[in-house]
């Protein structure tokens, strides 16, 4: 009941790490990226077994070679790190892929942000934005979802969306995050092995089939069935049985008027009966 996508990231190792740090360990993340390379042709079949079991195919290049595999692949969506949402030259090559886009905005300013909208606005470019917090993991007291809000209002064109980094044992954020206004959730997802661990923000599939039926409630719950406020028969009749019912002190004559003295409220309110917030001072038998 979800459009539901896989994310690879494309990165051509051979330019993207200066030739003189390739192979240290002691630089942050040149180690995992070295330890997880894919060749083009092992990105190019996974990206088919993506589109063969109907998921939208995205990527996220961080480098112009990796846009350039987004074409060649037929990867559907081109996805910007928040790590590269001011990278002019990348932006300016994802930009002229023509693909759809979808930029996280971790650690931008509102300033920064402006100028990434502003930059693909005047692309002519089909484009989200996500709020995102670049911590890994997130603590929920730095997570800021009243910003979506904010998001939402002030570029109220384009579709805004959560990317989250958070407990993925928390399955009130992506609600939370929903119901705030998000159109798109995005989550890191592993599979853990007898020699692979999950870190502290990817999911494991069992607790990505709780983080989305979480989603789908949340739709529900926040679901409107019109553009004004559903009222069903069901929720009339509770109210009803409720209410209390005008009733009669004294017999009257048709064409008697009446007033607050010649009545009293009480429950049960008969089908047909006047409620009493329906009575006014003044009313007129009609029988």
């Amino acid at each position: 009941n979800i459009k539901a996508a896989v994310k690879l990231q494309f990165r051509n190792l051979d330019n993207f790490i200066h030739k003189d740090y390739k192979g240290r360990t002691d630089v942050k993340h040149i180690p995992r990226f070295e330890s997880t390379r894919l060749t083009y042709e092992e990105f190019a079949q996974l990206v088919d077994a993506i589109h063969e079991e109907g998921l939208i195919a995205m990527s996220t290049p961080f480098d112009e070679d990796g846009v350039d595999w987004c074409m060649d692949m037929g990867v559907d969506i081109i996805k910007i790190a928040s790590c590269s949402a001011l990278d002019w030259p990348l932006l300016t090559a994802a930009s002229e892929a023509k693909k759809p886009l979808i930029i996280s905005t971790g650690g931008k300013s509102l300033s920064d942000i402006d100028k990434i909208y502003n930059f693909f606005t005047h692309r002519g470019c089909d484009f989200a934005l996500l709020h995102c917090v670049a911590e890994y993991p997130a603590p929920k007291e730095r997570l800021q979802l009243d910003f979506i809000d904010r998001l939402n209002k002030r570029y109220p064109d384009i579709t805004i969306g959560y990317s989250g980094h958070e407990d993925p044992d928390d399955n009130t954020v992506p609600m939370l995050a929903i119901a705030k206004g998000s159109k798109i959730l995005e989550r890191h997802v592993g599979l853990p092995t007898d020699t692979i661990t999950l870190n502290a923000y990817s999911m494991n599939p069992e607790q990505a089939d709780r983080w989305v039926a979480a989603a789908e409630d949340t739709k529900l719950i926040c679901g409107m069935k019109k553009k004004d406020k559903y009222v069903s028969q069901e929720e009339l009749d509770s109210l009803t049985s409720l209410m209390r019912g005008v009733y009669l002190k004294r017999d009257v004559k048709e064409g008697e008027e009446l007033t607050l003295e010649d009545v009293f409220f009480a429950m049960p309110c008969h089908d047909k009966q006047m409620t009493s917030g329906e009575f006014e001072d003044g009313i007129v038998a009609s029988r």
